[in-house]
């Protein structure tokens, strides 16, 4: 005969199970779709969504990240995965939610605005909240929100999900490019209308295009890239660095476009087509020691550590993300890499495939860069210590 003590502590014991699985459920998140960090490097905003979640309109959880504190809050739930990003010099950050209703929010809770939009695919609001960006399900462009939204590009039909980045005076959209035979390393001389009304859209502006932010006119259209392509404008506004899922790591320099640096590629150098061959007259050796635990140097997503370094993450050999454990780095200007930071497989971080192309972000400034992770709902944070050129990774959290 069961002793009524025993009972007493099966029932607790049960008790506390169950307490524990609804609190594990409850903070349970899918892997991140979509991350921001503030620009000082203290707090990180990410919204979620599984694997199989659909294409253009993923939802789940938001989720902000204090990493001083290293703590976790779950804001809410049903969210566009595709849509958080942290406003610039600032504690506020922009999401949207299942109703398309875009927030503006601080880390305090406390919601400074909200207003019915489409759903975005991508989205940056300026630092002085005056200049909105937006991307809809076919990658065109829109400034602004309500009354004062207006057409930037309708005339693509690129979808999910877009790279945008922004400087002072230009921003870059960067999707899916096409073949650049024949094309020049920049085409400046743009006649196509960008605001294209007709049903029958041309894709005029898909691929890496660079715009004045000023006459919302485009600039230039960057070729080198084919296939899925990712990319930023440097935090100094000096130049465009692209990777694709085709190896074709490039970097523009914005005041002379013309000049498009070939980024080397490691253990092999720049490839120089004339020969037919890989200058590898620069290139840095890649230590015995990592040389079997893998090096990206792009395709998926790229990060600025600092005002001129950057890394580039390529799709990992394995959905799991096992694959990589190194990223080359290297300083705007110079082709070369300087160094090989670890990044690590434990966890592997969330590039194992290319719609996650959002899932990294970083603070320059502050020297902070985070990723989501491949199988798991967490984060991995980085601090980079740019006169040693290394990342020691400070916070691994689920």
């Amino acid at each position: 005969m069961i002793k009524k003590a025993n009972v007493i502590k099966i029932i607790v014991i049960l008790f506390l199970s169950a307490v524990a699985f609804v609190f594990y459920q409850y903070n349970r998140t899918d892997p991140i779709i979509s991350l921001g960090v503030s620009t000082d490097g203290r707090y990180v905003i990410s919204a979620h969504a599984s694997r199989d979640a659909h294409p253009f309109y993923p939802k789940g959880q938001l989720v902000l990240w204090d990493i001083e504190k290293k703590e976790k809050k779950i804001l809410a739930d049903n969210v566009n995965a595709y849509s958080a990003n942290f406003i610039p010099d600032s504690h506020e950050f922009i999401w949207q939610d299942a109703q398309s209703v875009v927030h503006i929010q601080n880390v305090d809770g406390q919601e400074l605005e909200k207003f019915n939009h489409f759903w975005v695919i991508g989205h940056l609001m300026s630092a002085n909240k005056d200049f909105y960006l937006s991307a809809n399900k076919y990658g065109h462009l829109y400034k602004g929100y309500n009354e004062n939204m207006v057409p930037i590009y309708t005339d693509g039909g690129t979808g999910a999900p877009l790279t945008l980045s922004m400087g002072e005076n230009y921003f870059l959209s960067v999707g899916n490019s096409g073949l650049p035979d024949n094309k020049p390393v920049a085409e400046t001389d743009l006649t196509a209308n960008p605001i294209n009304p007709d049903d029958s859209k041309n894709g005029s502006y898909d691929g890496v295009t660079l715009w004045d932010r000023h006459t919302l006119k485009p600039v230039a259209r960057l070729w080198g890239n084919v296939g899925k392509t990712t990319g930023l404008i440097s935090p100094d506004g000096n130049w465009v660095v692209t990777g694709d899922e085709n190896s074709g790591y490039y970097m523009w320099e914005i005041k002379n476009l013309h000049n498009r640096l070939k980024l080397a590629i490691p253990g092999s150098g720049i490839y120089v087509k004339e020969k037919h061959d890989y200058d590898s007259s620069k290139l840095l050796p890649i230590p015995p020691s990592i040389d079997d635990r893998g090096i990206t140097a792009g395709g998926v997503a790229y990060a600025f550590l600092s005002e001129k370094d950057f890394i580039g993450l390529g799709k990992s050999e394995n959905e799991d993300g096992n694959g990589y454990e190194f990223a080359a780095l290297y300083t705007v200007g110079d082709p070369w890499i300087k160094a090989y930071v670890e990044i690590g497989n434990d966890p592997s971080i969330s590039t194992n495939y290319y719609q996650r192309n959002l899932s990294v972000s970083s603070a320059p400034k502050a020297h902070i860069l985070v990723t989501g992770q491949a199988t798991g709902g967490g984060i991995n944070v980085y601090k980079y210590h740019p006169d040693k050129m290394e990342l020691e990774k400070i916070w691994v959290a689920d």
